[in-house]
């Protein structure tokens, strides 16, 4: 199945989670996210959790967690 990561097409197998997708995208990222430095999202802007189910087509999005926190 194909999911879009960050506008970058991905194949993955079938029943593949977040974390799956955004370890075969980059490892980098994936540190980032593990770190609590980023977080992933859909394309409505809501977070999902790294063991979340896809079931391909969807589009998902890291970003930086400075970016999502609200400000005081």
């Amino acid at each position: 199945m194909q999911i879009k990561m960050n506008d970058q097409p991905i194949e993955i197998f079938s029943g593949a989670c977040v974390k799956d997708v955004l370890r075969k995208y980059s490892r980098a990222e994936w540190r980032l996210v593990k770190n609590d430095r980023k977080a992933v999202f859909d394309r409505h802007g809501h977070q999902v959790a790294l063991d979340g189910e896809l079931n391909g087509g969807e589009e998902i999005f890291t970003k930086s967690i400075e970016l999502v926190k609200p400000q005081p």
